[in-house]
């Protein structure tokens, strides 16, 4: 009984495999009436190597810090108030204001 069976299921995989659908044709050939394909364009179209910036001279940078005020004229400044502190507000008298 067993090796009937296992003819049987050989057989039945066997006649299967001829009953497949055909392949699909490749939709990018054109063909088999696929779409064309794109054309190639490069990842590194339009690249520019890097190259180094050109490095300041040292007379000309330090002489640019002195114009701007030393190294404090790199940084920009906050508007100055009138000068005073703001008051700070009271602190509680007892822990968290309760009484």
């Amino acid at each position: 009984m067993l090796k009937r069976t296992a003819i049987s299921l050989a057989v039945f995989a066997a006649s299967s495999a001829g009953a497949q659908a055909p392949a699909r044709p490749d939709p990018a050939d054109p063909k088999a009436g696929g779409a064309e394909r794109p054309a190639y364009e490069s990842g590194f179209k339009g690249y520019r190597p890097y190259s180094d910036p050109e490095i300041a001279r040292w007379r000309e940078s330090n002489e640019r810090a002195g114009r701007l005020g030393g190294h404090q004229g790199h940084v920009p400044q906050a508007p100055v108030g009138s000068g005073k502190p703001e008051a700070k507000p009271q602190a509680p008298s007892m822990h968290g204001g309760h009484k």
